[in-house]
């Protein structure tokens, strides 16, 4: 069963001078398995979603269920809970225990699972977000670095196999080749685990090479939910909200521009580099 999300609005400070609507009228389906984007211009509404998916937040009007569990039900919402696993921006903020394997270990040890199969999944976990067991079990967490603290964290919500996994930003502040390591990461324990992915990210490259689904957020509603073909052919609209296309959009669109006929649907670097290819061998006697 999926994360579904019907005609839900929040206001913060509701019923005071200071009320703000975040969200309004938000319909979303997250279904099993899936790999969806969410972006959009900031204050557009995006953590304050995310935060809806695992009852931090309660909607204001509206209802999210996560498989069949409705979070506007204190009972039902502990069920529903325990299906999603968040990872939030800051991982300082997730991380609290004397030693790596302690705070790995929190979330199983609360699920009253048996010492070995807690030890089991705290080696799988950490396996899968890449730290050494032997190097990195005994140390304490705050004293990573953030690349490390950031698959601490993530190893974290993984030991406790969530059917839905929410990531705030997974790859805020790292570099380009970190950013290429944290998506590859998510991408093996979403095989292998079988979880649905919901990430937010400023960075539509990230969301194109990974998302199936996007979800476009504007001042708290849908402004477009599509694939990503659908989506990075509005590149007008993207710039408008402030949202720059993918590089491999842009470079398709300014090479167009030149003269070069290349195909309307680029947002990859790997179409791109294809496209060219393909162009390059239609023009060899030019």
């Amino acid at each position: 069963m999926p994360i579904i999300i019907e005609k839900l609005s929040y206001t913060y400070q509701s019923g005071s001078i200071n009320a703000f609507t975040a969200l309004k009228d938000i319909d979303l389906t997250i279904n099993d398995g899936e790999f969806v984007g969410l972006i959009g211009h900031t204050g557009s509404g995006k953590s304050t979603l995310i935060q809806q998916l695992n009852g931090l937040m309660q909607p204001t009007s509206g209802k999210v269920t996560v498989d069949g569990f409705d979070m506007n039900d204190k009972k039902q919402r502990a069920k529903g809970r325990a299906l999603v696993g968040m990872v939030f921006q800051y991982p300082d903020y997730q991380l609290f225990d004397e030693t790596v394997y302690k705070d790995i270990s929190f979330g199983p040890r609360n699920l009253k699972l048996s010492e070995d199969e807690i030890d089991r999944r705290v080696k799988e976990a950490m396996r899968l977000v890449g730290l050494d067991f032997d190097e990195f079990a005994e140390k304490s967490p705050f004293e990573l670095s953030g690349g490390e603290k950031r698959r601490t964290a993530l190893a974290g919500i993984i030991a406790m196999y969530p059917k839905y996994l929410v990531l705030d930003e997974p790859m805020a502040g790292l570099d380009p080749a970190g950013r290429r390591a944290v998506l590859e990461m998510i991408d093996s324990f979403r095989r292998q685990l079988n979880c649905a992915v919901v990430m937010v990210s400023h960075s539509m490259d990230d969301i194109a090479r990974s998302a199936e689904k996007v979800v476009v957020l504007k001042d708290g509603e849908i402004f477009k939910m599509g694939t990503p073909a659908e989506i990075f052919e509005l590149a007008d609209e993207l710039n408008e909200m402030g949202l720059e296309p993918p590089f491999a959009a842009r470079m398709a669109s300014a090479l167009r521009a030149r003269g070069i006929s290349l195909p309307g649907c680029i947002y990859t670097n790997e179409a791109l580099v294809n496209a060219l290819v393909e162009f390059k061998g239609g023009h060899s006697n030019v």
